[in-house]
């Protein structure tokens, strides 16, 4: 489990990011935090990581102040991986997805085989093409999912991604965030930021939001006030669609602010009445 407890945070000379925020996220949970440029959301994924420590409050691991754990214990808890993680450009895929395993080789082992976890995540991300290549010849997506491969291969009950499909096309995305939710089955804990509103809810997963105020709100029940709150967080309406049960958001390019409005102008993916609809 992850928690963060009245995190106050600021760079020096800066004005102050982070201004007292909470957040849980708890065994078999995926939770997306979304939010504007500059935020704060790789800042607070950095302290839930315990690679920052904050002006005030506290990171928890599995119920611990993160930086009580050596940095091997925490390595085998939870795995992070950077918005633009760095790997050696000579070195070939294969070889920086193993580096996953590096916190395991002190005991305790991974509870379960290399080979196993290697192989599942050489499957799950489709690397089979690219697993022997150098990394510097694979793309920014290739590359990104390389990243995540590693993560996986660290096989920790946490996990903290920043941005992670942020170079990924459509269907990798999907991949990506199926494959979170399957973690999450497991019981897994998953933190990630996110600049997509939607995918995340779509696969049954929270979406918080970090909107320029330095503290982290839920996404609430209602249509209106989640219309509201997003405008807020990121300065420009949005209009509200029902996908599949969900309601799902995206910009208006008219400027209009559904969440103002007396009546919504959100379709619905079958065709149906219009209205706020969803979760």
């Amino acid at each position: 489990m992850i928690e963060l407890r009245s995190v106050h945070f600021a760079y020096p000379g800066a004005q102050r990011l982070l201004r007292g925020a909470n957040l849980v996220i708890r065994p078999g949970e995926v939770v997306a935090l979304a939010g504007p440029n500059g935020a704060g959301k790789s800042t607070l994924l950095r302290i839930a990581a315990g690679l920052l420590a904050p002006s005030e409050g506290e990171a928890l691991l599995d119920g611990r102040p993160v930086e009580s754990w050596s940095r091997v214990a925490r390595a085998k808890q939870l795995a992070y991986v950077a918005q633009s993680p760095k790997t050696p450009e000579e070195w070939r895929v294969s070889e920086i997805v193993e580096l996953g395993d590096y916190p395991h080789r002190e005991q305790p082992p991974a509870p379960r085989p290399l080979a196993i976890r290697l192989e599942e995540v050489r499957t799950r991300l489709g690397l089979a093409t690219v697993w022997e290549r150098r990394a510097d010849s694979l793309s920014g997506g290739e590359a990104q999912k390389v990243s995540l491969a590693r993560a996986l291969v660290q096989d920790t009950p946490n996990l903290v991604l920043d941005e992670p499909a942020s170079h990924l096309d459509l269907a990798n995305q999907m991949v990506l965030f199926r494959s979170l939710s399957e973690l999450a089955t497991q019981g897994r804990s998953v933190l990630l930021a996110t600049h997509d509103v939607n995918l995340s809810r779509l696969f049954g997963q929270r979406l918080v939001l970090l909107n320029g105020e330095g503290i982290v709100k839920p996404m609430p029940e209602g249509a209106e006030e989640q219309g509201r709150l997003l405008r807020q967080a990121f300065g420009v309406a949005f209009r509200p669609v029902e996908l599949s049960g969900t309601l799902c958001w995206f910009p208006d390019p008219r400027g209009e602010n559904p969440a103002e409005a007396t009546a919504y102008s959100g379709a619905r993916e079958d065709g149906g009445p219009k209205g706020p609809g969803g979760r």
